[in-house]
């Protein structure tokens, strides 16, 4: 009787924990990722499908009524860029991103720096950990497993996914270069 009790609550339990545990999907090749950009208060689909990890990260765009096109990211953006490519898309194009930019992401080192300092720069501005969220990024029904930063100077926030290996951003609002994203699904 007392392991038959023992092993109830330990699935009880088990159940518990796992209910609680927060997405945190892992972006790798053929990933497709969706968002909803909003640019001058209009909304589109953009959808991103990753061909490749690596050097350089591939990956192609598609803005429904807009065009599509290809971004390349070198390891060295996505280890210690500074910044994120958001306007200036061209279609049918092979964009090769400098070693400086990312994009739908933020770098590896800024990254670190969010989880040690809890603050970083990127795209000259100051972000800082918003301490005791309430707005985490809900999506589905499902927490995600994010970290919010908001803009030292009060203007921006970022919501980027607890992946240290490709710490993507789930949502921008009030992005100082005027496009937002917001993360629709991860397949």
């Amino acid at each position: 009787m007392k392991k038959i009790s023992l092993s109830m609550l330990l699935l009880v339990l088990g159940t518990a924990v796992f209910a609680q545990k927060k997405l945190n999907p892992k972006i790798k090749a053929n990933s497709v990722i969706n968002y909803t950009l909003t640019q001058n208060g209009q909304d589109a689909p953009l959808v991103l499908t990753f061909n490749s990890l690596g050097n350089p990260t591939k990956f192609d765009w598609n803005i429904d009524g807009y065009g599509s096109g290809t971004f390349e990211m070198t390891a060295k953006a996505l280890q210690s860029g500074k910044g994120t490519k958001t306007n200036t898309r061209e279609p049918d194009v092979i964009t090769k991103l400098p070693d400086y930019q990312t994009f739908a992401c933020i770098s590896k080192d800024a990254y670190n720096d969010m989880l040690k300092n809890q603050t970083f720069e990127y795209d000259g501005l100051k972000y800082k950990v918003a301490l005791n969220d309430s707005l985490g990024f809900r999506l589905k029904d499902r927490d995600w497993d994010v970290t919010r930063v908001v803009a030292v100077n009060g203007k921006g926030e970022i919501w980027i996914l607890n992946n240290p290996d490709f710490p993507l951003i789930c949502k921008t609002k009030d992005n100082a270069q005027g496009m937002d994203l917001s993360l629709i699904s991860v397949q």
